[in-house]
């Protein structure tokens, strides 16, 4: 009685911890994110005075990176132009990912950047085109992150299936971008062309995840079946990424329960 009693635990532990863990694992297993802004704000001040709105811009597919060598496949490199089609800022910005909080419903992912480029780039704001050294770059996004059942990404049908859903989250203080320099390039700082630009107020969407590992399917053929339970008994006891369904570094137990209490599904 007492070793069933104890074998019981053990499995409503692994069970509890793989629900805790799963948004975030889902969406790194999933490697990608959709994201689509839809609307924003933008004040230049300084030596330039110019605001207006920013229009949505067309789907962006950032495949997820460790560009911090953390070892979370979280961050995205964001080519602003392509972003904020109408600030005509040409660079590449890398957003790290951290995890704020996480439990079984939600999560809330952050990326954030703040770099000083010194480097000199075209910006083409409203028709006006000029030559500018851009001096500091800071932004941040911050989401909401809910699980959805598996579909179709909404945003094209030949990108892969997504399983979670990410809404903006926290205002202007984590949702913004952060521009300074000076207009013309000069060779050194003059004050009279120094000018910020920030942009806020952001309306954006994205999707991510997929049916991954997390829900058993550990061979990415959409359904969860006899390969899958193979591939996590013949991995048993290795570190064997694409079939460590939790995330957590080994195949063990909790990986195997995962197959079995999804055997059947599929997307």
């Amino acid at each position: 009685m007492m070793i069933r009693k104890v074998l019981a635990f053990g499995l409503v532990s692994a069970i509890t911890a793989l629900a805790n863990a799963q948004i975030v694992t889902n969406f790194e297993q999933g490697g990608k994110l959709y994201w689509k802004f839809n609307s924003g704000q933008y004040n230049i001040t300084g030596a330039l005075s110019l605001s207006g709105n920013i229009s949505a811009s067309n789907p962006l597919e950032f495949p997820l990176q460790d560009l911090n060598n953390d070892g979370r496949q979280l961050d995205v490199e964001l080519r602003i132009q392509d972003l904020f089609p109408d600030l005509g800022i040409n660079y590449t910005l890398n957003l790290i990912g951290t995890v704020v909080s996480e439990n079984s419903n939600e999560a809330i992912l952050r990326w954030a950047a703040d770099v000083n480029p010194n480097q000199c780039v075209t910006v083409s704001i409203s028709g006006t085109t000029v030559q500018v050294l851009i001096t500091r770059l800071a932004g941040a996004l911050q989401a909401r992150v809910t699980p959805i059942a598996c579909q179709s990404n909404p945003y094209n049908s030949e990108w892969q299936n997504v399983t979670l859903q990410f809404e903006d989250n926290g205002g202007d203080a984590n949702n913004f971008l952060r521009v300074e320099g000076y207009l013309f390039c000069p060779n050194v700082p003059i004050d009279a062309l120094f000018a910020t630009a920030i942009v806020n107020n952001m309306d954006w969407e994205a999707y991510g995840g997929g049916f991954t590992g997390v829900f058993g399917n550990v061979n990415g053929d959409n359904i969860v079946d006899d390969a899958d339970l193979l591939q996590v008994l013949f991995n048993f006891g290795s570190d064997d990424a694409a079939t460590d369904t939790n995330g957590d570094g080994i195949v063990d137990d909790a990986d195997l329960l995962t197959v079995l209490f999804n055997f059947g599904a599929s997307c």
